[in-house]
């Protein structure tokens, strides 16, 4: 009886890893669980600590110049404004494609930087509309009567536009025989729009794939 209870459990145990081989199981991650490093390319475990080591470094050398202007605040007190960030675009000039992360970096970037009291990021479909209704891509607004265009559109709601930003994203690899390292690094460029003066920080992080068994063996001992 014991014998056939155990052939039972058995087989119970084999329909369902069956089952659940056919398709692809998922479940809600913990906060304190780590982001899943990707087999193939980079994702939430590159892209996430590199985007709020960059901004928060970027932040705190600018948050350190000379207020732009202040405000008056309902009480009759005068106080620095929060400045107004114009995140342009994300280049990805790496080898890898970024896929939907693109969106997500932009998006992670842009809420770091509001969490700041003192920047905030005007509104992306502002600058889209802004950028297409000018004929410019982000790339021309180096240009100085470009740039004054461009910030002279965005600023019409009465506040100017007080700062420039531009990211990009590279990559550099190293093939060691089936085994690689691949670099990755963000870089945010802030470009104030009175003095054109710009604050470049960037943030770099390493990676290896390993295709063959000595590289797969040796990163066991890694973990």
């Amino acid at each position: 009886m014991r014998l056939l209870s155990v052939f039972a459990l058995l087989g119970i145990l084999s329909v369902c890893l069956l089952s659940g081989c056919r398709g692809t199981q998922a479940r809600v991650m913990h906060g304190f669980e780590q982001d899943k490093v990707g087999s193939n390319a980079a994702g939430a475990e590159v892209y996430n600590p590199i985007v709020r080591e960059t901004v928060g470094k970027l932040l705190a050398r600018a948050a350190a110049e000379p207020s732009i202007q202040q405000v008056m605040y309902t009480d009759g007190t005068m106080g620095p404004a929060r400045r107004k960030v114009c995140f342009v675009g994300l280049e990805n000039a790496g080898i890898e494609e970024v896929a939907d992360f693109k969106e997500h970096i932009k998006t992670a970037i842009s809420e770091k930087i509001t969490e700041s009291p003192q920047f905030e990021v005007v509104s992306d479909r502002a600058v889209r509309a802004g950028l297409q209704t000018l004929g410019l891509r982000p790339d021309d607004l180096f240009m100085e009567e470009n740039m004054k265009m461009f910030i002279s559109a965005m600023g019409r709601g009465g506040t100017p536009v007080d700062y420039l930003l531009f990211a990009k994203i590279t990559t550099g690899t190293t093939i060691d025989n089936k085994d690689m390292q691949r670099d990755y690094k963000l870089s945010l460029e802030l470009v104030n729009t009175q003095t054109y003066s710009q604050i470049i920080e960037s943030m770099p992080m390493r990676k290896e794939y390993n295709n063959s068994v000595k590289g797969k063996f040796k990163n066991w001992f890694k973990k």
